[in-house]
């Protein structure tokens, strides 16, 4: 019999198929969690390699900036370096000043400032930050007993000349800043440096750029769990976060700002020394404004609130500063002394708990009240008329560009801190002079600019005496009438076009015809003629307003207005007027303009940018150093400098002789409502105006307003700087030096009374030797001195010059003509007449007025 078992088979498929569920199962986590497991790796992978690639992107940007010079690569606007060289006026002193401005400390080499230095027995060390293979190791700098520098040697050879870093104008924009000099840590008083740290990060030499303790209170903070006091509530960034923050990053507050200052900070942990981080942060902090000034920096707020070195601040003093770091606006001691007290009590606590200071001395400063010094004097804004112009510029260029940000820029100015602090000096010299003038009445408001003719660029600019009052820049933007400043663009005008310095014009009372029955009756300064003809050279160097105005009409007025715009000034209405400065313009314009004279006709734009530069160091705005122009030829800037050198001699601007020997100047001075002088030397132009705001008269000359300031600046300038000078003015090729008579304008003979010495070309000069003085004695050789009759027969078959003669003088005529015209007239002889006393003259036919009507005098 057969028995079929099959229930016992049942059971086993099913623990078979349960086991391989099982088997299943297990497989399926498994490889979840080895897919999770990899998953989780390569994020974590992904994640610290995102980490270390920003890392080592911030670990680059920090060596970046130290390979450039920390202090001089972070965006902001920055002076002109100081390029030192033997014979410069810089005494031993000034230089030690100037270095710590430029941010080298003393006696502390290290990669975070531009350098160091020593002082010697005989002068000074330079340990410069090695820029490049070229930069010496060490540069010995050398002093004469007169205060000036005698010698400059890099490494053992001599060097023609250094070139220091530049100094900071501003790191903000918005702000405006005096010059300070940067503190090595070693320059922060102890009782300072612990006030900070109490009050900031108190565990800032312990950690290593990220304190996590604190991090970990300050988010308790935040959500409310943690109901800590004032004394025990900090925020969660160090000081080396809050440098990174202050100098590396936009201020906008996000999560990947906050992440990028952690790295950054980490990095700079690794590559600077603890002191060295809290000297630069001490040195960077922005503590409030007082007046004009923006305070950034201990020593500046020292300075500013205290009106002490911050050296010698008080404890008291001291936790004040500490205490403003928070808000410096809220905690103000100048405005709002019972806060800062408050917070200044906090800061002692603090230290207090930290064991810096014992209770007694917590006590008594507690008890001290907050006293500020009052705001001196030497606190004003660098140069901040300049810094405005700068950001104008700047802003109005990055308008038309989409890759350029103004937060990352460095701007690199033109300006000379040293110059610009000699400008508003003197500027202050003359206002306190005019100040004594005008007792009881308004000061008068002055602006100077000094340029490089050569390149045009801006070394000093002053718009006004005090930003605090007035942010007008009157250098850039107040339009006045310039006056007799305009003139030798009237003679430049005129002596392109062909006309000869020599040419005789008469200076009297006048009118003069113009347009359709319309007469213009200029009159000279003061009503003074010479009620004879001149030389046409002689009308700019002695500045004859009815001279000049008779040479703009035989120019063509059209014609002067064009030469105008082409030296870059405002195009003047083609009326007789525009001879006299009547158009208005700036400064600037005007010391842009005078370019052309001291650099051989070549116009140079003004300039203050020489470069912008983004953080890989490409400049963005490259349109903002223009290249000069040829506006007029060589010759004829020459001929105006040789004129307006006699200026400075027996001119107007007689005053101005007592600059140094053996440097040439030239200059003009102006007087309308206001007062002008414009004047350079080979090296150097400088535009001075002084006026009122209102535009009322100032009733001074240029020569006794503007003048003492031009002198005072240039004179100092030049002994700063000699190479701002310069013995001569480049004598360009087809220039001749002539000796002529100035009564008759020909080439003058032993027999001539007078004689004057002018620069001109050959085309332009006399050809025909002056017989004037030498009639009598034919005539008493002839034995007929008593016959006038004969004598004119004699006088009619002579002229002055041949017919063909570019530079005969001609016959006045005073109706509209054009350049046609006086071809004509140089071909027309002017004759010799003798009056009742049988003595010679020179006939013409000039109408004098009796009562000359002046519609406004210019000089």
């Amino acid at each position: 019999m057969v028995i079929k078992i099959t229930t016992a088979r049942r059971p086993h498929r099913r623990r078979s198929r349960e086991v391989r569920a099982q088997h299943e199962r297990r497989y399926r986590r498994t490889l979840l969690l080895r897919v999770s497991l990899v998953i989780t790796l390569v994020l974590c992978a992904s994640v610290v390699g995102t980490l270390i690639h920003c890392y080592q992107s911030a670990a680059r940007l920090v060596d970046a900036r130290l390979a450039k010079g920390y202090l001089t690569s972070r965006a902001g606007i920055y002076a002109a370096p100081r390029v030192l060289r033997a014979g410069q006026g810089f005494s031993r002193e000034r230089l030690i000043e100037t270095l710590r401005r430029a941010g080298y400390v003393e006696n502390a080499a290290s990669n975070v400032w531009n350098g160091a230095f020593a002082i010697t027995e005989d002068g000074l060390e330079i340990w410069p930050r090695r820029a490049s293979s070229d930069t010496p190791e060490v540069v010995e700098i050398n002093f004469d007993r007169h205060g000036r520098i005698s010698e400059i040697r890099g490494d053992g050879a001599a060097l023609d000349e250094f070139t220091l870093e530049p100094e900071t104008l501003t790191n903000d924009a918005g702000v405006k800043s005096s010059r300070r000099a940067p503190l090595s840590f070693t320059a922060i008083p102890p009782v300072l440096t612990n006030a900070i740290l109490a009050i900031e990060d108190r565990r800032f030499f312990a950690h290593r750029g990220l304190d996590y303790t604190g991090l970990g209170r300050a988010l308790l903070s935040w959500t409310g769990l943690n109901s800590e006091d004032e004394l025990q509530r900090q925020g969660g960034s160090t000081i080396t976060q809050q440098l990174v923050k202050n100098t590396y990053l936009t201020p906008e507050r996000t999560l990947q700002r906050k992440f990028n200052e952690a790295l950054i900070a980490t990095a700079l942990e690794r590559r600077l020394s603890k002191q060295d981080i809290f000297a630069l942060y001490c040195n960077e902090i922005y503590l409030g404004q007082r007046g004009a000034v923006a305070v950034r920096g201990v020593a500046q707020a020292a300075r500013i609130y205290f009106g002490k070195d911050v050296a010698d601040l008080t404890l008291a003093e001291a936790a004040t500063i500490a205490g403003m770091i928070q808000s410096p606006a809220r905690y103000a001691p100048d405005r709002h002394a019972a806060q800062a007290q408050a917070r200044r009590n906090v800061v002692l606590a603090a230290m207090l708990r930290d064991g810096a200071i014992s209770h007694e001395q917590a006590q008594a400063a507690s008890n001290e009240p907050v006293a500020v010094a009052p705001l001196a004097g030497d606190t004003n804004a660098v140069a901040p008329y300049f810094v405005d112009y700068v950001n104008r510029l700047v802003d109005a260029q990055l308008q038309t560009r989409s890759d350029a940000d103004a937060r990352s820029l460095r701007v690199y100015t033109t300006l000379d801190l040293d110059l610009q602090q000699l400008a508003e000096a003197t500027i202050n010299h003359q206002l306190e002079r005019l100040e004594k003038i005008y007792r009881g009445k308004a000061t008068p408001q002055a602006a100077l600019v000094a340029l490089d003719p050569q390149t045009g660029r801006v070394l000093a600019m002053v718009g006004g005496s005090n930003y605090a009052l007035s942010q007008l820049n009157r250098a850039t933007d107040a339009r006045r009438q310039p006056g007799s400043v305009f003139k030798p663009f009237v003679y430049a005008a005129a002596l392109e076009s062909g006309i000869s310095p020599a040419t005789m014009i008469l200076d009297a009372p006048r009118e003069f015809a113009y347009a359709e029955r319309a007469v213009y009756r200029p009159a000279n300064y003061g009503g003074a003629y010479t009620m004879r003809e001149v030389p046409m050279r002689t009308g700019l160097v002695h500045s004859l307003n009815v001279v000049t105005v008779d040479l703009a009409l035989r120019t063509g007025l059209q014609r002067v207005a064009t030469y105008a715009e082409r030296f870059g000034l405002p195009k003047p209405e083609p009326y007789p007027a525009l001879a006299l400065g009547t158009t208005e313009a700036t400064p600037l314009e005007l010391a842009s303009a005078y370019t052309a004279f001291a650099h051989n006709g070549a116009q140079a734009n003004a300039s203050v940018v020489t470069r912008a530069v983004d953080v890989d160091g490409a400049n963005l705005l490259p349109e903002l150093a223009p290249v000069a122009q040829q506006v007029i030829r060589p010759s004829t800037a020459y001929m105006i400098t040789d004129a307006l050198a006699d200026v400075i001699d027996e001119g107007t601007a007689r005053a101005a002789r007592g600059l140094e020997r053996q440097t040439a100047v030239a200059g003009k001075t102006g007087t309308s409502r206001d007062g002008w002088f414009a004047g350079y030397t080979p090296n150097l132009v400088c535009v001075v105006w002084v006026g009122f705001d209102d535009n009322t008269q100032l009733g001074l000359t240029g020569a006794q307003s503007a003048l003492p300031i031009w002198q005072e600046f240039v004179q100092q300038a030049i002994a700063l700087r000699p190479e701002l000078g310069g013995a001569q003015f480049t004598r360009p090729d087809g220039i001749t030096t002539v000796e002529i008579d100035p009564d008759t304008g020909l080439i003058a003979t032993p027999d001539c009374p007078h004689h004057e010495r002018i620069a001109v070309t050959p085309a332009l000069a006399p050809t025909s030797e002056c017989f004037t003085h030498q009639l009598p004695l034919a005539l008493a050789a002839l034995g007929n001195t008593t016959n006038s009759a004969s004598a004119q027969s004699i006088s009619q078959e002579k002229i002055i010059n041949p017919p063909d003669s570019p530079t005969t003088n001609t016959r006045q005529s005073h109706t509209p003509h054009s350049p046609a015209d006086d071809k004509a007239r140089r071909a027309t002889p002017t004759q010799v007449e003798f009056n009742e006393q049988g003595r010679p003259r020179l006939s013409n036919d000039v109408r004098v007025t009796s009562a000359p009507q002046a519609l406004k005098l210019h000089r």
